[in-house]
């Protein structure tokens, strides 16, 4: 759940908290931390973006380097990671975000802290204004479900449990859907199979799962489970 925490000015106890801070350059190398889901109830700036208020997850992306902000109504959104910071882990444990409040009183996010890692700075303000944080919560993308748990929680609504598909979902969405015993979508690789889990397609959105009442991407374990149940299907 969100806790809103409180305001202090930027020239206050906040800063001194913060003990280490690396060049851009290098700045994301070993960070990794866990997801963490916020409660945002207001509308935010992150990087050149206004976002509504809303749940969003926050994580590093291994790939990029970047700080990756994602939920259902605006997707993701890639920020650049200016600086790594250091702070009480303590305070920060399960995840907390800081919001600079500007002079027009609009709320802009500077720093995010995740799990298990350093915080990341990702937006500066000259010193005056004040500052706003809330704590998040984390999420556990190290555990795993069996491939048919997986299908059944995520694909099964549409394809059917058997993956011979559903005809109340052919309806509902006006067109039929590829079966998954069909040899058209049993002709695909994992990699193309991997990658419409993943990414979706115009006609189908990436695959979330919902647990606990948020709905998040598949991890890269369930994704590869699921791929193994498919291959078990027949016809």
């Amino acid at each position: 759940m969100l806790q809103v925490i409180g305001k202090w000015t930027m020239a206050g106890r906040f800063m001194a908290f913060i003990l280490v801070t690396f060049f851009a350059t290098s700045v994301a190398y070993g960070i990794k931390g866990q997801p963490v889901r916020f409660d945002i109830p207001y509308a935010f700036t992150a990087g050149n973006k206004v976002l509504p208020a809303g749940t969003y997850t926050f994580s590093i992306s291994p790939q990029s380097l970047r700080l990756i902000v994602a939920s259902e109504k605006t997707g993701d959104v890639g920020l650049t990671i200016l600086n790594r910071i250091s702070g009480p882990n303590a305070i920060f444990q399960g995840g907390y975000l800081v919001f600079d409040q500007t002079d027009r009183g609009g709320l802009v996010l500077s720093e995010v802290w995740l799990t298990e890692t350093d915080g990341v700075l990702v937006h500066s303000i000259p010193q005056g204004h004040s500052r706003l944080g809330i704590s998040g919560t984390s999420l556990d993308m190290s555990r795993s479900y069996p491939g048919k748990t997986a299908y059944s929680l995520t694909c099964a609504r549409c394809h059917g449990e058997n993956g011979n598909g559903s005809q109340e979902a052919d309806k509902f969405f006006g067109q039929q859907i590829p079966r998954l015993t069909s040899a058209q979508v049993q002709s695909k690789s994992d990699a193309e199979l991997r990658q419409q889990i993943t990414q979706g397609s115009n006609a189908m959105p990436p695959v979330e799962i919902d647990e606990s009442g948020f709905r998040h991407r598949l991890p890269p374990q369930d994704v590869d489970a699921v791929i193994a149940y498919i291959r078990t299907l027949k016809p």
